[in-house]
Parts: C-alpha cells; structure tokens; sequence
C-alpha cells in the first residue's frame, strides 16, 4: 500500500456517493428548471431547454428521480444521522465555525449540523414531493389544497436551496479536505481525527484501515 493510502481513510463506499451525487443533481436541477417555470425575468432558463413545455416535463421527471434518490438516502442514512445527546451541546457551541472553541464534544460520522442538514432536506424534499404530486394534476384535488400546495413547493425549494448553499461552501472551501469524501471517498487520518474521531476510533478497533 502506498503512503497516500495508509495516510487516508476511506469513510464513504461507491453507493453512498452514487446516491448523494444523484440526490443532489436531481435536486438542482429541479430548482434550475423551477425557477425558469415561476418566475418570468428567469425565461432564459425554458429557452434553453427548448420551452416551457420541454422544461416542465424535465422538471417533472428531475422530481421524480429526486424523490426516489431521496427515499433511498432517508434509508441508508437514517441510523447514522440520529441525534445524540452532545449533538445539542455541538449545536450550543455553533460546532466551531461561529467561534473558536476547544472544548467541542467528540463526533461519530457526522456532526449535529450535517444530521441537520439531512433531516432538513427529508421532511422538506417529502413535502416538495407531495405538493409536485399535487401539482401536476391540481384539478384532481380540491381547491385550498391545490392553492397550498404551489406555497408549500415554492417555500420548500427556498429552504432546501438555501441549506444547499451552506452545504455546499462547508464541504469545500469551509472545510478543507472534505470534499473528497464524496469523491474518491477517501479523507486524511487528520481530517477524521477532528471531524469524526469516534467513528475513527471504533472503526480502528475493528479493522485496519483500507
């Protein structure tokens, strides 16, 4: 084994990442096309897809691969984005990012704001997907429901879109090094050290790393 593999540790399988990859393209390509579907100074975006016609079905289908890439993920993360009790005194201390702080509580896989994250996008991409329901056939429904439906959408893609953004700055430049675990799936022995000690240290314990 070379130097680079015995000094990294592999914290994420080819599933794991197939699945966040198509979860998170699905997903934005949905609010892509969503907002090219609502909002009239967005037109371009239908242009570019070839109509509004063209764009709605992308969209429509974009959502369904979302919702089953959603189901998926709800299933194979679940267990390890359970909530603990240090998870609230992580929360408390803004995990380290808001201030400097030395005295954080160890985390296993995943820390309390990344188990929030997730739990976000679940409740909020099921709601997404039960109003899109709603919505490709709203005359099937009664009225109030169809009406809060197209609020419930628009105000689920807000909060997902703005969580994605935070997301997607503290799994790159935020956190130097994270990245690659939803690439090559691969981080550095010091990396875990500090974003993930227990779970380093329960997995030393079983086997020795590959």
């Amino acid at each position: 084994m070379s130097d680079t593999l015995q000094n990294t540790v592999r914290v994420t399988d080819p599933i794991e990442r197939i699945a966040h990859w198509l979860l998170a393209g699905s997903c934005l390509f949905c609010l892509f096309t969503g907002l090219g579907l609502m909002f009239r100074t967005w037109g371009f975006i239908p242009a570019l897809l070839g109509g509004l016609y063209a764009a709605k079905w992308m969209h429509i289908f974009s959502g369904v691969v979302f919702a089953f890439a959603l189901a998926y993920a709800f299933v194979m993360w679940k267990k390890d984005c359970a909530f603990e009790t240090d998870d609230a005194k992580w929360i408390a201390q803004g995990g380290g990012y808001l201030w400097k702080t030395d005295n954080l509580p160890p985390v296993y896989k995943y820390n309390a704001g990344q188990k929030l994250f997730f739990w976000f996008v679940v409740v909020f991409g099921v709601l997404i997907v039960l109003s899109g329901l709603v919505m490709w056939n709203p005359l099937a429904f009664p009225v109030a429901v169809a009406r809060w439906s197209y609020a419930i959408h628009a105000l689920s893609a807000l909060v997902i879109g703005s969580f994605f953004v935070v997301h997607l700055y503290l799994g790159t430049i935020g956190n130097p090094g994270t990245f690659q675990a939803m690439t090559t799936g691969r981080c550095s022995r010091a990396w875990c050290e500090t974003h993930c000690p227990r779970w380093l240290a329960d997995r030393d314990k079983g086997s020795p790393t590959t």
